[in-house]
């Protein structure tokens, strides 16, 4: 039984919208008809509550006519695990502060990125995963000014045309020992946030990277931006947007990750091929 809303909550301005991860996953919009409610002069931040009880601190910024969640609202939306067809619905305290609520696609409310209670333990097990994967309490920035790189929705990434872009698009089924370009497997992993691309891989084929890649798989692309570890490592969010839509299993499916390069060996996408596993 849903519970009875309080008089004083229900007079609070409100608004809901779909999520869409083609225009939504890096920054996203407030409806027009709800800029009335926003505090003129616009203030620089706003904090999310989810209804898991934890707060995200985003940045507001007008563009065009418009006002979007830039800085931070990736973070939200991958902590949430947003898919297409979700929608959220923002209740607005009138002082920079909006409780979030997420319902899924059978319309149901759910709780997520739940506070974590920090468990004490001297086992030394996941030594080994740590050594390949950067612990999950490196903070990433993202607390970062109003000049804070504004969605790729809004503003597409600009390519070179080489014989390398012509061929960014998925192949479906392929040969793996007969992949040209730089590769390297994956497994889905306990902490799958972010995309770690082996330090060997970048420096035996001399590979740059830049602050964002395009991942294509048989759904489609998706926007990846990179991550800023304290340690040097590369590796770019949205991961687990990948592994979600294509229903990777645990120990039993492999991803080979095809790194596609203009010819300043740019990485610009990267090619997902899965491979799957028998249980």
């Amino acid at each position: 039984m849903a519970e009875p809303e309080h008089d004083d909550d229900v007079l609070l301005p409100r608004f809901f919208k779909v999520y869409v991860s083609h225009t939504s996953s890096e920054s996203f919009a407030i409806p027009l008809s709800f800029m009335e409610h926003l505090a003129d002069p616009l203030p620089n931040t706003a904090k999310l509550q989810g209804t898991g009880g934890r707060d995200w601190t985003v940045s507001m910024k007008k563009i065009r006519d418009g006002v979007y969640f830039t800085a931070g609202w990736s973070k939200f939306a991958q902590d949430h695990e947003l898919v297409d067809g979700e929608y959220l619905t923002f209740v607005y305290d009138g002082n920079r502060t909006f409780e979030v609520s997420v319902f899924g696609r059978l319309g149901c409310k759910e709780t997520r990125a739940e506070t974590e209670t920090l468990e004490l333990s001297g086992s030394s097990s996941d030594s080994e995963e740590d050594e390949e994967e950067p612990p999950t309490d490196v903070d990433y920035d993202i607390s970062l000014g109003e000049d804070e790189e504004i969605s790729q929705s809004l503003y597409p990434l600009e390519e070179e045309e080489t014989e390398s872009d012509a061929a960014a698009v998925f192949e479906g089924n392929v040969d793996i020992k007969a992949l040209t370009n730089p590769h390297f497997p994956t497994t889905l992993k306990d902490r799958n946030t972010e995309l770690i691309i082996p330090a060997s891989v970048v420096r035996e084929n001399e590979l740059i990277f830049g602050d964002s890649v395009k991942y294509i798989d048989g759904e489609g692309t998706l926007v990846g931006l990179r991550c800023k570890w304290a340690l040097e490592k590369v590796c770019f969010k949205g991961w687990n947007r990948i592994c979600r839509r294509n229903r990777l299993k645990k120990h039993q499916d492999t991803v080979e990750c095809e790194l596609l390069h203009d010819r300043e060996k740019m990485v610009h996408s990267i090619r997902v091929h899965v491979i799957r596993g028998t249980a």
